[in-house]
């Protein structure tokens, strides 16, 4: 298999930028990864070599989309594999990654059935930042659906 930037990264600057984890966080997840990948011998489309067999490079190429979301096609020439076979790797990865992180009890909270669910979770913490999207919207002609959608953050149109 061609080199990969898996096997560029040698320092903690390079982990975290690629990945988002220092080496101590990689290894300490890794622990729990390895027990659960399980690399397929031939990919539905693709090479019939194995290509992720290295459990750790397997994890670096889930962290590093999930980092810093490339497109198919770039994570393919980052890893040296066609974007056929990174999608199916994202398929056969997501769920071992997230089996990995419940595991090690890192895994967010993302649904919550009502505010009491939400205050149990956050007992305790003083600050919560929420990251958020601003999504566009196609703009209602009716006056009154658009004084609901608009936040006032803009501009100053009424």
């Amino acid at each position: 298999m061609a080199s990969s930037i898996y096997h560029n990264a040698r320092t903690e600057r390079q982990y975290k930028a690629a990945t988002g984890l220092s080496i101590a966080e990689f290894e300490a997840l890794y622990e729990f990864f390895q027990q659960l990948y399980r690399p397929k011998a031939v990919l539905i489309q693709g090479p019939t070599q194995p290509i992720l067999t290295d459990k750790k490079e397997a994890l670096f190429f889930i962290l590093h989309y999930y980092k810093a979301y490339p497109t198919l096609q770039n994570l393919g020439m980052y890893f040296g594999i066609s974007d056929a076979a990174a999608s199916q790797y994202l398929e056969l990865l997501k769920p071992c990654l997230k089996t990995a992180l419940r595991q090690q009890h890192v895994l967010a909270k993302r649904l919550f059935t009502g505010q009491t669910s939400f205050e149990q979770v956050f007992a305790g913490v003083e600050d919560l930042f929420i990251d958020v999207t601003e999504v566009p919207i196609e703009r209602s002609a009716k006056q009154e659906v658009q004084r609901k959608q608009y936040s006032g953050k803009k501009n100053s149109i009424r």
